[in-house]
């Protein structure tokens, strides 16, 4: 196997001290254009590349970041990431994705693995089984930051970067009241989740100002699968609308009132959260409540970047925005 060129090569080949290259190939020194040009020509034919892992244990300036989701393969998270990944190429650095599948131990392991890589920050989306930031107080004592995005936990140590949930349920609360529906049914993921519980008070500060009753709520972690919460409640005539934390979710609602022959929207609309692709291949298509994945994506690598250089940026503007497609309609 052939030896990768170092500093010492480039050095011995022009006959100059391995300070004088370092400095030169570190964007330092430059006075001397001849020798400069002669350092670059050199690196290139003996194919120098910089062992960035070894200046990183030097400078502990790697370039990386540590970046932790409850699952990589969910369509929303990966949105994230792609927002994620273009703002740090344009700032120059690389990105380690982990997934906890919304295990707090695993995200324990995560969280000591990315420290063992030596990243300079971590941002993290806690998994629904995590209720306080413990695991991540160290980070700081190591010169390390920490942005956590999406779900939101009870802490004053680390920035965090959400959607205004409130608002985005607020809204669909607010529509569905103005078509009609008096009655709605909200089916949210977990009760540990604090952007559900947001989502439902939008709803239920929509139905307050109507002089409604609150939305009737179930959680698929204690209630059981969308199917039986339906089932439970749709034989009471307790909704005429469904408000689902998620797309997810708002897809298998509609798949079970097709399976039942349950007309959606005709004798029940339904509205999913996030605005995911899917909504597009839901029969009928699923109406959402968007927000901006990537900018959420880009403001949590900028604010993490800001934290470690110690400057500031503007923040960017996170509006949640209604989607209409075919599963909501005006009622009687």
């Amino acid at each position: 196997m052939k030896r990768v060129a170092t500093i010492k090569d480039i050095a011995s080949a022009l006959e100059v001290s391995t300070s004088t290259v370092s400095r030169i190939l570190n964007g330092k020194n430059q006075s001397n254009a001849r020798l400069v040009k002669d350092v670059k020509a050199m690196a290139r034919k003996l194919n120098y590349q910089v062992n960035t892992a070894a200046k990183g244990l030097r400078t502990n300036k790697t370039k990386l970041i540590g970046i932790i989701v409850p699952e990589i393969g969910d369509d929303f998270f990966a949105a994230i990431l792609s927002g994620m990944q273009e703002a740090s190429e344009e700032l120059g650095y690389n990105l380690l994705v982990c997934q906890s599948n919304e295990s707090k131990k695993k995200e324990n392991q995560l969280v000591k693995s990315l420290v063992a890589c030596n990243v300079e920050g971590i941002l993290i989306a806690p998994s629904k089984e995590t209720h306080n930031i413990n695991f991540l107080k160290n980070l700081t004592v190591l010169g390390k930051q920490a942005v956590i995005f999406d779900r939101t936990i009870e802490q004053d140590v680390f920035p965090h970067i959400s959607f205004d949930d409130a608002h985005g349920g607020y809204m669909g609360g607010k529509y569905l009241i103005a078509l009609g529906h008096r009655k709605l049914l909200f089916i949210g993921l977990s009760q540990a989740l604090k952007n559900g519980v947001a989502r439902l008070s939008g709803y239920n500060k929509a139905l307050d100002e109507s002089g409604l009753p609150h939305c009737k709520v179930s959680f698929l972690d204690s209630d059981g699968s969308a199917s039986e919460i339906l089932e439970e409640h749709w034989k009471e005539g307790a909704f005429d609308a469904v408000v689902c934390y998620n797309d997810l979710i708002g897809a298998q609602v509609i798949a079970h009132f097709n399976e039942i022959g349950v007309k959606v929207p005709k004798e029940v609309s339904v509205l999913g959260f996030d605005n995911r692709p899917l909504c597009e291949y839901t029969f009928p298509k699923l109406s959402s409540i968007e927000h901006s994945t990537s900018k959420m994506g880009r403001m949590a690598v900028t604010t993490l970047l800001d934290l470690l250089n110690e400057t500031e940026s503007e923040p960017l503007d996170i509006v949640p925005k209604l989607i209409l497609r075919d599963s909501v309609v005006q009622r009687g």
